[in-house]
């Protein structure tokens, strides 16, 4: 039988002791903190990682084409990208890793675009420098700042990674360069010329295409057609870079 205090009595033993409580609220906490560490480390949800590191990678690139590198933030790129910047941050170490990757995909692009052209043209040296400064420069039109990427986020960076991707494509593009200018000289076609010289005229050459609109709009009007001006310059660079470099007839 029962006695009248006993539904209390087995109440009050139910109650956790003061050390009980301690202890579930030291578990609550050790779980709210590293709730709070994995989401410091920008570990996004199961269904942004949907969104890889090659898409935020492709969206840089596309971003890259209406601003320039400096103006690129995370922020900014997460808009475009549509995903929230601790997916961007869990993937890529900081803003720098992210243009960084997408220099390479953008090289990459490049580098099969003028592999076509060596393959093309592998006999004809004249026509391979030709083509190759053209590719140079729709690339260039199509990524109006390729370059600032990469003296900006490439050769002026202090990583290792960096540094080692300025290194390899540099030589790669200079040892070709000579290669060619010998093959000229070897035809009797152009003067001894040493071909890094070649390679960085190139480079000015299209790049200052891109920047100095300012300019064209002075010389053209300012509704011209750029795709028209872009041609004639294109027909223009094909012969400057061979006539430039041709031996002269002495007087």
């Amino acid at each position: 039988m029962r006695t009248p205090g006993a539904p209390k009595q087995a109440a009050r033993a139910k109650r956790p002791t003061p050390i009980e409580r301690a202890t579930r609220e030291r578990r609550v906490a050790l779980r709210a903190r590293t709730a709070r560490s994995r989401r410091s480390r920008g570990r996004p949800g199961r269904s942004e990682l949907s969104v890889g590191p090659d898409t935020i990678v492709l969206k840089a690139c596309e971003l890259l084409r209406h601003v320039a590198p400096r103006e690129l933030s995370l922020i900014g790129l997460a808009r475009h990208a549509g995903v929230d910047r601790s997916l961007i941050r869990y993937y890529f170490t900081d803003r720098s890793s992210v243009l960084l990757a997408a220099a390479h995909h953008l090289f990459g692009i490049l580098r099969t675009r003028l592999c076509v052209v060596e393959s093309r043209f592998a006999d004809e040296p004249e026509s391979r420098i030709r083509e190759m400064a053209v590719v140079l420069l729709r690339f260039q039109i199509e990524h109006p700042y390729f370059h600032r990427l990469m003296i900006d986020e490439v050769v002026h960076s202090s990583t290792k990674d960096a540094q080692e991707f300025f290194q390899s494509f540099t030589v790669q593009a200079i040892g070709e360069y000579r290669t060619m200018a010998a093959a000229t000289a070897r035809c009797g076609a152009a003067r001894a010329f040493d071909g890094v010289f070649l390679y960085l005229a190139i480079i000015g050459m299209c790049e200052f295409f891109v920047t100095g609109g300012p300019i064209l709009e002075v010389a053209f009007g300012r509704g011209f057609d750029p795709e028209e001006v872009s041609r004639q310059y294109e027909g223009f660079l094909r012969e400057y870079v061979i006539d430039g470099i041709r031996g002269r007839t002495p007087r």
